[in-house]
């Protein structure tokens, strides 16, 4: 059995004018578990016309429309009004909201910005949102459904686990259930990882794949009907195949993977960061119960913060520049002696777009893994934006870590 087909709508004037949108991925992954394939997506400016266009179509060729954004309370917020004209509906009050706002502001009275949060489509099924006041509405139209969804992802996530995932199945449950799992791999380019991995694309032409580019990461997602069993297959031969590039499923991160081999080993963590100002320690701090193996941080970035924090050598400075190997080095064994830490990493380099010279261009980085008197140094050349050249050597550095407790 097919999957159903499922469409995307997100809308704000900002996705039209420079925001990168990326939220298909993670829709895909939703949805595809859910028996849905996402066929379209569209990108509207916050214009009740044209979110009501998109809808209209949208909901002609697609059992499930899912519309992101444009919920908020405030003037731009338009996608209520284009639903209830899509639908030839009116937008009611819904006393269930209002009562919760109320609970959760301690106020008698809304004030109009939460007061507007509290209508809805008529025939909507709200959808609470416990990370903040943008309802969810759930519309059905014959036998096709439209979901009306917060933007942020922090607000629309949650509401998956909390109903949608049972609602849209009980509306659907002819739809084909599908197994999915995603790699997270690191270390390789999205063509490389493209090559190593096609003959798992030839050799299952019963399952759907996709790949997707990160900076120095790269997720490639298998799903296929959960009644053929293949993931039971795909899974150990992609693992097979990416060996130590494989870092783990699913939402596993780098600095997840790198943290549970340190809390498996008992060992503890500190790093010295220049180039990435803390990066690479705000990634790992991001993981619950990093405080059991990561001790801290120096974002030594002036070449007095290299010498007076981390004891770095006025003599090394001068002779071979806060960009080197023997920099990155002493920037190490100093955290990890002002730490007293078992590891300890240090990250130094030209992130751009300004500061580079033939010797050392933009994008040269110079890394240092100290654990007791060993130190393993690493260089590397990233490229494009300083926001790319910065994540890329965080996550290199996560990686390394990772591999050497391996």
């Amino acid at each position: 059995m097919h999957a159903l087909k499922a469409e995307m709508i997100c809308t704000g004037s900002e996705l039209l004018s420079g925001k990168l949108n990326l939220y298909v991925p993670l829709f895909h992954e939703r949805l595809a578990g859910l028996g849905f394939r996402i066929t379209r997506e569209q990108s509207s400016g916050d214009d009740i016309g044209e979110i009501s266009s998109c809808m209209a179509g949208a909901l002609e060729r697609s059992a499930l429309v899912l519309v992101c954004g444009g919920l908020g309370p405030t003037f731009d917020d338009v996608t209520r009004q284009a639903a209830a004209r899509t639908l030839k509906r009116r937008l009611v009050r819904s006393k269930a909201c209002e009562k919760i706002l109320s609970a959760s502001f301690s106020l008698r009275v809304l004030p109009p910005n939460l007061s507007d949060q509290c209508l809805q489509v008529s025939g909507a099924e709200s959808v609470e949102n416990r990370n903040g006041t943008a309802f969810g509405e759930i519309l059905r139209e014959g036998r096709k459904m439209m979901i009306l969804l917060p933007g942020p992802r922090g607000e629309w996530e949650p509401m998956f686990e909390s109903s949608l995932n049972a609602r849209i199945r009980e509306a659907f449950p002819a739809a084909p259930a599908v197994d999915l799992v995603k790699f997270r791999i690191a270390g390789l380019s999205e063509p490389r990882a493209e090559t190593l991995l096609r003959p798992v694309i030839r050799k299952f032409p019963g399952a759907s794949f996709t790949i997707l580019t990160g900076p120095g990461t790269v997720d490639f997602t298998a799903s296929a009907p959960a009644a053929a069993g293949l993931l039971k297959k795909i899974k150990p031969f992609c693992a097979g195949i990416l060996k130590e590039k494989l870092y783990g499923y699913g939402d596993e991160t780098l600095a997840m993977a790198a943290g549970k081999k340190l809390a498996a080993a008992g060992k503890t963590l500190s790093a010295a960061e220049s180039c990435t100002g803390g990066l690479a320690s705000g990634l790992l701090t991001s993981v619950p119960g990093c405080s059991r193996y990561f001790l801290g941080a120096a974002i030594a970035y002036s070449n007095s913060a290299k010498t007076g924090v981390l004891g770095v050598k006025a003599s090394t400075l001068k002779k071979y520049g806060a960009v080197s190997a023997q920099c990155a080095r002493e920037m190490a064994l100093g955290a990890a002696k002002k730490f007293k830490s078992d590891y300890a990493f240090a990250v130094t380099g030209i992130a751009g777009p300004d500061g580079g010279t033939p010797d050392k261009p933009v994008g040269l980085v110079f890394f240092a893994l100290a654990e007791g008197k060993r130190t393993i140094m690493f260089e590397r050349r990233f490229r494009h934006s300083r926001a790319h050249i910065r994540a890329c050597a965080a996550n290199f550095i996560l990686d390394e870590l990772r591999k050497i407790l391996e």
